[in-house]
């Protein structure tokens, strides 16, 4: 008798211990998150590597791409929970009809730290916005937040951005091409930056006509898959505030994270200017962008950010 109380009794611990450990399971949030392997947007790795997101009781399944529009596509097509995406872009999003919504502020331009900026050779003659009417300049995409920040700094300046050519090129072929002279001054951000950094000079730092605190990239999903897992946002953007607090404070760590990633070579990452991290969402974040971009027709309207930010 004895001993079937006993037989009883552990079948019954077993099951409640069995029990536990499902309901801890179904408790856990599977999210398929999209990434772009850079220091702007790496915030998904770092809280990978660092275990944030399994202390938070999330599953990320990361998937890197190569640009912002793909990850897009991908949280609208369905095949992603949570992507990384600019503001103009979001932006234009909404006013096609695409609920998306930001869940998390991503990485800052600060006048703090510059990753992002305007250069010319380092034997360039060129010192202000007018001399660069009738000349080339290259933005990282045509109606994107580097177009509009030249945009900003040809006006500021007393030039005619009419007057200017400005085409689209990566980051990493600027240097190159401001040597060969096919262009005369070019947008280059981190770590492309500190690449070229004996080879170019700062022309200026046009992103500071926006604003000198400006979110770059934010995290984002659907307005219905955020209405719907409302608990499972609330911890992403948790772990993504708790990473971003880690990495701002903690460089040299992260980067051996982001090379990681990124492949960036040792004497790159150790010049470059690091990104600062967003550690909440503000809609003086990205209320000057929105600004600046309806008045120079970047967008068709005035988008307001409580259109763009999450509630609940």
């Amino acid at each position: 008798m004895i001993a079937r109380h006993s037989f009883v009794a552990g079948s019954v611990a077993a099951m409640l211990l069995a029990a536990g450990r499902s309901a801890r399971a179904q408790t856990r949030a599977h999210l398929r998150i999209g990434a772009t392997a850079n220091d702007s947007f790496a915030e998904a790795y770092y809280a990978q590597d660092l275990g944030f997101f399994s202390r938070a009781g999330i599953d990320a399944e990361i998937t890197t791409f190569a640009n912002g529009a793909q990850v897009s596509t991908g949280v609208a097509s369905g095949a992603l929970d949570i992507g990384i995406s600019s503001v103009i872009t979001l932006a234009n999003a909404t006013i096609r009809g695409l609920p998306f919504v930001y869940i998390a502020g991503g990485g800052m331009y600060t006048a703090a730290a510059p990753t992002i900026v305007l250069c010319v050779t380092k034997d360039s003659t060129l010192t202000d916005a007018r001399e660069l009417e009738g000349k080339t300049v290259s933005v990282s995409g045509i109606k994107d937040i580097t177009h509009l920040a030249v945009v900003a700094y040809l006006i500021k300046g007393g030039a005619d951005p009419a007057k200017v050519n400005i085409i689209e090129m990566p980051f990493s072929q600027v240097s190159a091409a401001l040597k060969r002279g096919t262009i005369a001054a070019g947008i280059i951000s981190e770590p492309s930056l500190a690449a070229s950094s004996d080879d170019v000079r700062v022309l200026a730092k046009p992103f500071e006509l926006i604003g000198r605190r400006l979110m770059i990239g934010g995290w984002f999903a659907t307005s219905d898959w955020q209405k719907k897992n409302v608990a499972a946002a609330r911890a992403f953007a948790g772990v993504i505030y708790e990473t971003a607090r880690w990495a701002n404070a903690n460089h040299d760590k992260s980067a051996l994270i982001l090379q990681k990633y990124t492949k960036i070579d040792d004497a790159t990452v150790r010049r470059m200017v690091r990104v600062t991290y967003a550690e909440s969402l503000e809609p003086d974040m990205i209320d000057p962008t929105l600004d600046l971009a309806a008045r120079e027709k970047f967008t068709e309207r005035r988008v307001r950010a409580p259109e763009m930010i999450a509630t609940g």
